[in-house]
């Protein structure tokens, strides 16, 4: 189902706090009560320096977190936009284009099993807490990334709640559990009782959906999904993806019909050939 955008609003905000939260990843906090207001976990807002068109198309980023008229982002300054969206300050203008995109549906499983890659962490703050809320009783995040100084902070994903619970995997073994964050997933599986919500790098989402597809009983999952997307809202048609159709092979919109699916509705194989997404 496309997502409405009568709740869309772009909206100037001051930037209250940014938080450096280790390797490279920065947390941005502003005042924008409309988006903290309605956004769902999962959907994201396009953002810019207020004021500033440089760079002219505005990057694309998931709501991690809302309190009361705050809302939170988190990025990593990898090209000129993030760079200069990674060096605001208090006080200074954040312009926030959004809710967003299709967000995840809260399920009413009794566990929730939550697999995060790298900078794929930015979701899971807000759904983590919807589920909760939702009476999912334990939230378990599996959070990987190459090494110790890359991976999110886990008192950001529970962010005090004892209900939520993290396992770290790291690439080189600095911390945690030595391999890749796919390798956790099994013995956390338990079938239709544990609701699967995932994000990350493309090889990760791949190895997840093998993963799911090859247990006895495959869990409802969902993926929050990266692509290239200049406008946010589906004019622009930077950000197909393959997806399977009814007769084979089609293509949607990550930012109409996503940035989450169901993890069966997307054309793994094809996506793989697929030049990597960052947002830049």
């Amino acid at each position: 189902m496309s997502t409405s955008l009568r709740d869309v609003r772009d909206q100037r905000g001051e930037v209250v706090a940014v938080a450096q939260l280790g390797g490279g990843m920065v947390e941005v906090s502003a005042r924008l009560p409309h988006l903290a207001g309605v956004a769902k976990p999962g959907q994201f807002a396009q953002l810019r320096c207020g004021g500033s068109t440089t760079p002219l198309l505005r990057r694309p980023f998931s709501v991690a977190w809302t309190e009361d008229d705050v809302a939170s982002f988190v990025l990593a300054p990898v090209g000129v936009g993030t760079r200069r969206l990674a060096a605001l300050r208090p006080g200074e203008p954040l312009d926030a284009l959004g809710p967003l995109g299709q967000g995840f549906t809260v399920s009413g499983a009794t566990r929730a099993l939550c697999v995060s890659g790298g900078l794929g962490c930015a979701p899971f703050p807000l759904l983590i807490r919807a589920l909760r809320r939702a009476g999912t009783q334990t939230v378990t995040v599996v959070s990987g990334a190459a090494s110790a100084a890359r991976l999110y902070p886990a008192a950001r994903f529970a962010r005090g709640d004892p209900g939520v619970h993290v396992e770290q995997v790291t690439e080189d073994g600095s911390r945690g559990r030595r391999g890749l964050v796919t390798d956790a997933v099994p013995a956390h599986l338990d079938g239709a009782s544990t609701a699967v919500y995932a994000c990350g790098p493309t090889p990760m989402m791949v190895a997840l959906a093998r993963i799911l597809q090859g247990s006895p009983a495959p869990p409802i999952a969902q993926v929050s999904l990266e692509a290239p997307m200049g406008c946010g809202y589906g004019t622009c048609l930077g950000c197909a993806l393959p997806v399977r159709g009814a007769d084979g092979q089609a293509w949607t919109l990550c930012c109409r019909e996503g940035p989450v699916m169901d993890v069966e509705t997307v054309d793994w194989d094809e996506l793989m050939t697929l030049p990597p997404a960052h947002v830049a």
